[in-house]
């Protein structure tokens, strides 16, 4: 610890502070961004003349420089400190929105999506960080509080984007959209992050123990990157996580046109439907936080094997029940899956090497929903529906599931509770 010893109190606030920064960056400048575009697709087709692929190609460029975007940022928050990635990042993301006023060919419109991914995929693998630094037994719990911002943003950005469009165009939407995130969030984060506890005197386990783990001693940060990044238990780590990707985020791509070409429900009940999934998935993040706080790896697993039963739910999908079935499903598992990383970061390698982990996971994740995606949509033409690529996805699910049981969460608090007893 190299800081000035505060109060407690003191320092749980500033905990609680890193949490608000977390709600405003998920929900304004990421999942608000991210749902925006989709709702302007039909405007900017209508208004520019592009294609549809042309168009929404521009968040499969956001997704792909997201990925590649998480291979370099743990050398960067290593080198420089999260708070100096994430501020910046913020900043960057409200301007390329705001930009996009201006967008009026395609080069300058695919630019500002990869810049927006590069940018997006740093915010949110700085705030995992933060909040890891922060917290220990309760970090999947305050991760999925932070997160529920991007359920606040399922509620009311759909809407408001539409009204935008409908008065005022999208590239004034787009425009006012990114004042919004460079003024409202990036002046809010630069004041409520605080990058450690250690420098205001305080480890996480010291201010998050859990109940009857014994405080005190000299804390474990766990291990370096290097002593770790070559072994089987990592990449493994790191396969699983990209076939939740697979399982979570490349199927969500697929769920309304599902429910509107292959069940009897109609497009406005497939609308309904994806819009349920992203709110329900608020709640899912907030219950797999409070299971993998108890469970820790073994709940992630849990977690996955539960995506592996939602896509296995699409079958019977042919009337009122089964659709409110699936999307609970859909939507709690969805849910736990974007909780993840920092907890199966900091509970299986500890809290020295957040950055590296948290990024290749974020990483391996969006490397395998953008493979999802393309999968999925490779066998529907293929086979001509949904069955065979869902079942496949069920399958990926259940083996990513059981390959993650079989980690071991040495620097979980709930493990060495346990071991002390």
């Amino acid at each position: 610890m190299s800081g000035e010893r505060i109060s407690v109190a003191q320092a749980h606030r500033l905990a609680r502070m890193n949490i608000i920064a977390g709600f405003l960056v998920w929900g304004i400048a990421l999942a608000g961004v991210s749902m925006m575009m989709p709702v302007m697709y039909n405007s900017i087709l209508e208004s520019m003349h592009w294609t549809i692929g042309e168009t929404t190609r521009f968040m499969a460029i956001k997704s792909a420089t997201s990925a590649l975007g998480g291979l370099v940022a743990g050398p960067l928050l290593v080198r420089v400190g999260a708070k100096k990635v994430l501020v910046p990042s913020v900043f960057v993301i409200g301007i390329a929105t705001s930009l996009l006023y201006f967008a009026h060919s395609l080069p300058f419109y695919y630019a500002l999506a990869a810049v927006s991914g590069v940018c997006s995929v740093w915010s949110v693998i700085a705030i995992q960080v933060t909040l890891a630094r922060w917290y220990s037994a309760s970090l999947g719990r305050n991760t999925g509080f932070a997160m529920l911002g991007g359920a606040l943003a399922g509620f009311i950005v759909p809407m408001s984007t539409r009204m935008g469009v409908t008065h005022f165009g999208w590239h004034a939407t787009a425009g006012a959209a990114g004042l919004i995130v460079l003024v409202l969030v990036g002046l809010s984060i630069s004041l409520l992050v605080h990058e450690t506890p250690e420098a205001y005197g305080y480890t996480a386990d010291e201010l998050d123990p859990g109940k009857g783990r014994p405080t005190g001693g000299v804390p474990d940060l766990g291990e370096n990157f290097a002593s770790f990044r070559k072994t089987p238990q990592f990449w493994m780590l790191i396969l699983a996580t990209a076939m939740s990707g697979v399982i979570s985020n490349g199927i969500n791509e697929y769920i309304p046109l599902f429910i509107e070409k292959h069940t009897t429900l109609g497009a406005t009940v497939a609308a309904l439907g994806f819009t349920i999934v992203m709110l329900i998935s608020g709640l899912g993040k907030i219950l797999f936080g409070w299971v993998f706080d108890r469970l820790s790896t073994k709940g992630v697993a849990l977690c996955w094997a539960l995506c592996g039963v939602a896509a296995l739910a699409t079958f019977p999908l042919a009337g009122y029940a089964t659709f409110l079935a699936f999307t609970i499903l859909r939507g709690v598992s969805h849910g736990g899956v974007i909780v993840q990383a920092p907890v199966l970061a900091r509970h299986i390698y500890g809290v020295r090497a957040l950055p590296q982990v948290i990024s290749l996971l974020t990483a391996a994740f969006h490397l395998g929903a953008a493979a999802g995606i393309v999968a999925i949509g490779a066998g529907v033409d293929k086979t001509g529906g949904f069955t065979v690529p869902f079942i496949v996805v069920a399958a990926v699910a259940f083996v990513a599931a059981g390959i993650g049981w079989q980690f071991h969460p040495r620097h979980w608090a709930g493990q060495q509770a346990a071991a002390k007893a």
